[in-house]
């Protein structure tokens, strides 16, 4: 990459970026970031949300379908203090007692960001953070330099303001910086993270920080920690700000905040380099634009063979290989489901059919690969009815005989003249879907037995977004701009259950909410930034209807947290 002139701008590429799946903190999906920053003309972006990595796929998809390159990393916050007692400077917002809950002890922590290089690095970015959520309480992640360099391979660890040695440098203690930098380098490769979002006296503190990076001899990169995609939106992170700390929209309780947090073009990002560094003839601003592009290249993930996406990953089987195991089930219980006796003719024609069916079947599961996968779900199957759980096959899987064969189904697909190319065929892209309905009332009970058997080395349910709708959005706003609890809860009980997006268009078109008297101007500001968080993840909960199955790689390919119940969450 060469960076002369104008260059710098085309070279730039963002790697310190909260989505929406940085929940009640980011703005954007990942869709629109990616979209933006093509529009930039940039041939990256990086996604880095706090605390998880809900948004990866989202954000590789989208990375792909824009033809730029993924980069893929984690905002985590630092257990206990860091080694910031006694920085009585430390701008780092509210003081909070030790009474206060844990998700709201952590808004006070320090954090840093870990960037994911190459396939080893995807997979201790993965299991960092399944650490850290089960190193902190439920919806508190938390890590430790120790924790860190547990899982050091293939990260790059970037400290930026909000981190120890961010802090320190803020409240003027470079002993304390430099300490805490050394004590970083410790325990993995470390780069300093330069950000200026011309708060008061955030230009200085960039500028101590790229001189601390200079005399440790550590690489420094530039970011704009970016929050969401246009000023104008940072009206809305504040409301999350506000919802999230449980505060209203005040100095007094929120950190101070502009709206430099957006996904700045090539251009503004130079400016920024030329401000922090001096002019734009300063080396240093070169070297910072250079080893940001230089990081961005190392950091380039490719979604099939780093990340896995589209790939087969199934338990690990045991007899023999899967396709001669699943013909033998499959002859077993051909015998059994079509007895074929001596005085049945009928039964013999019926059993003759089966057969031909079955080879039809097999040749198609021979040809895509799938044995395994068919031998996964009738063993889980046969697991869950050995505990006296309902479990039926819904849908399409039920026009397979093999699935009819070996237990998956009781419905003989030749009875209905069910076909089987409406479930597979050798066309088709991906598995199959074999639906299993479980009774709802021992749903979590089958969890556990699949759990049980297969380990939590192979096995997470699946989790899921709850986003803002109207009562919620109109809650969290109302409740950010001051307005009293009770207020609040009828006007947010008066509204059915829609959309945020629709708040204002149900004032006129629903009779209910057109004489209630809830479209008056002092209500205006609420019913629009509450429209401003449609569809926004509020919190993760647990999918009602999903578990995944795996072999042991499972772990190195997504993050898993704790359910309310305690059971392992695929983020």
């Amino acid at each position: 990459m060469g960076f002369n002139g104008v260059s710098w701008a085309a070279d730039f590429v963002h790697l310190h970026v909260a989505s929406a799946y940085s929940l009640r903190y980011g703005v954007a999906s990942p869709a629109a970031l990616v979209a933006r920053a093509a529009q930039h003309g940039m041939r990256a972006l990086a996604l880095t949300d706090r605390d998880g990595l809900y948004g990866a796929v989202k954000h590789a998809v989208a990375c792909a379908e824009a033809g730029i390159a993924t980069i893929l990393g984690a905002d985590l916050a630092l257990a206990g203090q860091a080694g910031l007692a006694g920085l009585a400077g430390d701008p780092a917002g509210r003081v909070l007692n030790s009474a206060a809950p844990a998700r709201l002890r952590s808004e006070d922590a320090a954090r840093v960001t870990l960037l994911a290089s190459g396939r080893r690095g995807w997979a201790s970015l993965c299991r960092l953070v399944s650490a850290a959520h089960q190193a902190g309480a439920r919806g508190a992640p938390v890590i430790s330099p120790g924790l860190v360099a547990e899982h050091a391979e293939g990260l790059i660890i970037l400290l930026g303001p909000g981190s120890d040695v961010g802090r320190a440098i803020a409240a003027r203690r470079p002993d304390h910086a430099a300490a805490a930098l050394a004590r970083w380098r410790e325990h993995g490769e470390v780069v300093i993270e330069i950000t200026d979002h011309r708060t008061r006296g955030s230009t200085h503190r960039a500028a101590r920080m790229l001189r601390l990076a200079r005399e440790a001899g550590v690489t420094a990169v530039l970011t704009n920690a970016v929050r969401y995609l246009d000023p104008p939106d940072a009206a809305v992170a504040q409301v999350l700000d506000a919802a999230r700390q449980l505060a209203p929209l005040s100095e007094r309780h929120l950190a101070r905040s502009n709206a430099r947090a957006y996904l700045a073009s090539g251009d503004d990002m130079a400016a920024i380099a030329a401000r922090v560094c001096g002019t734009p003839e300063d080396s240093a601003m070169t070297q910072l634009l250079h080893a940001t592009a230089v990081l961005a290249e190392r950091c380039t993930l490719d979604p099939q063979r780093d990340l896995g996406l589209g790939g087969r990953f199934m338990p690990e089987t045991t007899g023999g290989a899967p396709l001669v195991t699943l013909r033998m089930r499959c002859a077993e219980g051909l015998r059994r489901r079509y007895p074929g006796g001596v005085r049945a003719r009928g039964q013999r024609r019926l059993r003759r059919r089966a057969a031909q069916r079955l080879d039809h079947e097999l040749s198609i599961i021979a040809k895509t690969g799938l044995a395994s996968y068919f031998l996964t779900v009738a063993d889980v199957a046969a697991l869950i009815r050995s505990r006296g759980i309902r479990c039926s096959i819904r849908g399409s899987g039920a026009g397979s005989l093999v699935n009819y064969l070996i237990g998956i189904s009781n419905i003989d697909p030749l009875d209905y003249d069910l076909i089987m190319e409406r479930f597979l065929s050798e066309s088709r892209q991906g598995l199959p879907d074999i639906d299993l309905d479980v009774e709802s009332a021992r749903r979590i009970e089958a969890y556990r037995a699949i759990l049980d058997t297969y380990s939590d080395q192979r096995v997470a349910c699946v989790s899921m977004m709850e986003t803002y709708r109207a009562r919620s959005a109109i809650r969290d706003v109302a409740a950010s701009l001051g307005l009293p609890p009770h207020e609040i809860d009828a006007v947010a009980k008066a509204f059915p259950h829609i959309r945020a997006g629709r708040i204002r268009s149900a004032l006129t078109e629903l009779p209910e909410l057109r004489t209630s008297g809830l479209a008056m101007p002092q209500l205006t500001a609420v019913f629009q930034l509450a429209e401003r968080l449609d569809g926004l993840p509020r919190h993760v909960a647990m999918h009602p209807c999903g578990v995944v199955l795996s072999d042991t790689s499972l772990l190195d390919r997504t993050p898993v947290e704790r359910s309310f119940e305690g059971l392992p969450l695929s983020q």
